[in-house]
């Protein structure tokens, strides 16, 4: 059982976790939109989700304490050293749109945590985090697909570009709740203005806003509206019970794991 809730943690820890989000909702994308993406795509994605959050979470801790790293801390090292060989070797087999928004995602991550010049790092500006993270997760999932694809732009791709934003906005908000006891009070997240209650308000009137413009809107299959909207309602469930006192796991694993659901019940949906 040990060895059970350590591999979990490393997993979580590691950020295996988020990368495995972040491609299913690209693998969202593929089967709505019925692309046909490589594997040499969701590798780039996959490795450079992994580098790119673990960048974020322990650049200061590898920075100054290297020396009294422990070694859960060195094999997440090496794990994002051999991410950074993997995404080199699968960039260069992308597309060139794809390899130029790429680049300025990677750019957008880089001084999300790195200040630039003399300015601030994106991180540290108030009330901009939530919607840096959410801005780069749809897009990564939703633009990068249709550029690997040669697929220009349509009102109906926006569409789900924008709604993509709003629920990775949504997914951040327990997030927001639980760290809202040590933050920043800088950082002017969203229920440190408006506070935990009329978090969760906003939350609800964004997944009704995706419900109308994805399924009634949007030309989609029937499968795939009821799917989203089986999403959307546990979406809002774990936003509703969200708190400052809610385990790690209940935000880094279970609501992190509702994009892996959603691509997974896709997919299942797609074989038949």
């Amino acid at each position: 059982m040990n060895l059970i809730k350590q591999l979990i943690k490393f997993y979580i820890d590691s950020s295996l976790h988020i990368a495995a989000s972040v491609i299913s909702m690209c693998l969202v994308t593929e089967i709505i939109y019925k692309l046909n993406i490589s594997l040499n795509f969701y590798l780039f994605v996959f490795f450079s989700s992994v580098l790119g959050y673990n960048f974020i979470k322990y650049f200061g801790i590898t920075k100054f304490h290297y020396r009294s790293l422990t070694s859960r801390f060195k094999e997440i090292q090496l794990l994002s050293f051999l991410s950074l060989i993997t995404i080199i070797f699968s960039f260069f087999q992308l597309k060139s749109s794809v390899k130029l928004s790429a680049v300025i995602l990677c750019f957008i991550t880089f001084t999300y945590e790195i200040p630039f010049e003399k300015s601030p790092s994106l991180r540290k500006i108030k009330g901009l985090k939530v919607y840096i993270i959410a801005l780069v997760w749809a897009f990564t999932s939703v633009g990068l697909p249709l550029l690997e694809s040669s697929i220009f732009f349509s009102k109906e791709n926006l569409i789900t570009l924008f709604t993509r934003f709003l629920f990775v906005v949504v997914l951040m908000l327990p997030f927001e709740i639980r760290d809202l006891s040590y933050d920043d009070l800088n950082l002017s997240t969203i229920p440190q203005t408006i506070g935990v209650k009329n978090t969760k308000y906003l939350g609800f009137c964004f997944l009704i806003i995706i419900a109308i413009l994805e399924l009634l809107i949007q030309n989609h299959l029937i499968q795939y509206k009821i799917i989203f909207l089986c999403i959307l309602i546990i979406t809002a469930f774990m936003l509703s019970k969200s708190n400052s006192k809610r385990q790690l796991n209940f935000t880094a694993l279970w609501v992190e794991g509702i994009p892996i659901m959603w691509g997974f019940l896709l997919w299942i949906s797609s074989l038949f």
